[in-house]
């Protein structure tokens, strides 16, 4: 195997995500956390990786967010590498909270290998959730008397100080995932319910 995979031009694309309200079950079927591969170097998306993530809600107002990590295999190394270049994900914002579990996913897309390449790649999703009202809560509470006293000077002040309140998060709760095979009812695959552990792209 060739060291040092590289995204082509279109590099990370295709985010998708879907919601679904359960019924009353199970607490593992219900609230399921898992990571896969959901895409694999296939005629319809050559040398492309999906990762997919199933993320369990709380029934609160809490924004979750992910990020996605490609990595790959190194021999030379003998240790998983992250993909330079676009091999990691923004923060991108999954769905509220208020929903039992989500589903979530990234393509990769790699520059076609050389002949009698392969590589090895696996995913990593890393999990937030998020709680704007406690942010604002605490932002407020951390300002002085002179910062409430600028902010009450310029309504214009207010109106930015207000608006960088909401958007800041606070984190109340992080989960990594590795991806994994053998997951169920997995979203988005090619082919259809696809879930590897890892994928083979040559």
């Amino acid at each position: 195997m060739a060291e040092h995979p590289k995204l082509s031009r279109q590099g990370a694309a295709n985010y998708l995500v879907a919601a679904s309200a359960h019924s009353r079950r199970s607490e593992a079927e219900a609230r399921p956390y898992w990571a896969t591969v959901n895409v694999c170097d296939t005629k319809n998306s050559p040398n492309a990786l999906g990762i997919r993530t199933s993320v369990p809600g709380n029934g609160s107002q809490q924004r979750i967010f992910a990020r996605y990590t490609a990595q790959w295999w190194s021999e030379v190394d003998q240790k998983w590498l992250t993909v330079e270049g676009s091999g990691v994900t923004s923060w991108v914002f999954v769905g509220s909270a208020d929903m039992a579990s989500r589903q979530a996913g990234w393509t990769f897309t790699f520059v076609q290998p050389a002949e009698g390449t392969t590589y090895v790649m696996r995913g990593v999703v890393e999990l937030e959730w998020r709680d704007t009202a406690a942010a604002a809560k605490r932002l407020r509470r951390s300002r002085t008397a002179k910062q409430r006293h600028r902010a009450r000077s310029s309504a214009h002040r207010r109106h930015r100080r207000a608006h960088r309140a909401q958007q800041r998060n606070t984190v109340v709760q992080r989960r990594a995932l590795l991806t994994k095979t053998g997951m169920k009812g997995v979203q988005g695959g090619d082919p259809v319910g696809l879930s590897k552990a890892m994928c083979l792209i040559w």
